[in-house]
């Protein structure tokens, strides 16, 4: 993986970008993807993502755009929570680094980028619902149940929705969203992984948000 070193040149973060983190201690890097853009009351930016992805004493998260072999600093995760939901903010302590308020959709031939309206709980079964990930780009399913918990281990989960949506490791942390028309979507929360024992399909698991 190269570091890329881009002196007063802004490189742009959206939603569905990859998250490089490296372990030092193990000597191991690990994938997640950007959630979505946050600010505090205080005016300080950070990218969110799913609390899992955290390693520690792994270091800064750095930006790892679609189909890249190059990485750019973002910051650390300061804040990270596993239970009741799996959710953690990374500062972006790099000025280089331009959070944008869209999805990344690459792979479409005209619309690129979809501009995030609003964000909205979702409400009922059925509902039509998209990811972009790091390795799943943009894949959609539907909803198959609300207000959903679980416990794994020692942590308790609750606040989740389960689709029939198939994703990829490393896609972890990756908005979750509706499309309101061809260009403005409606973001619904982020991915926190998956259940791989139900029949031929896999079902993701989803942390709904509350913002």
């Amino acid at each position: 993986m190269n570091l890329e070193k881009r002196n007063a040149v802004v490189t742009r973060i959206l939603a569905g970008d990859g998250l490089y983190i490296f372990d030092k201690i193990n000597k191991m890097s690990y994938t997640c993807t950007a959630g979505f853009w946050a600010r505090s009351k205080q005016n300080i930016n950070y990218i969110a993502t799913a609390g899992h992805c955290y390693v520690p004493a792994s270091g800064p998260f750095y930006l790892y755009p679609w189909n890249s072999t190059s990485v750019s600093l973002i910051g650390e995760m300061n804040a990270y929570l596993l239970e009741p939901i799996d959710f953690g903010l990374i500062s972006i302590n790099n000025t280089n680094i331009q959070p944008i308020p869209c999805v990344r959709n690459s792979d479409s031939e005209q619309y690129k980028e979809l501009f995030i309206a609003d964000v909205i709980s979702v409400s009922n079964n059925g509902a039509h619902l998209c990811l972009s990930g790091l390795y799943s780009h943009v894949r959609c399913g539907y909803v198959a149940a609300l207000n959903g918990f679980f416990s794994y281990g020692e942590f308790f989960f609750d606040n989740i929705f389960v689709a029939n949506l198939r994703y990829i490791t490393g896609d972890s942390g990756g908005p979750i969203f509706y499309h309101k028309n061809l260009t403005h979507v409606s973001l619904n929360g982020i991915l926190m992984g998956g259940l791989f024992d139900f029949n031929d399909n896999t079902r993701v698991l989803m942390v709904l948000l509350e913002l």
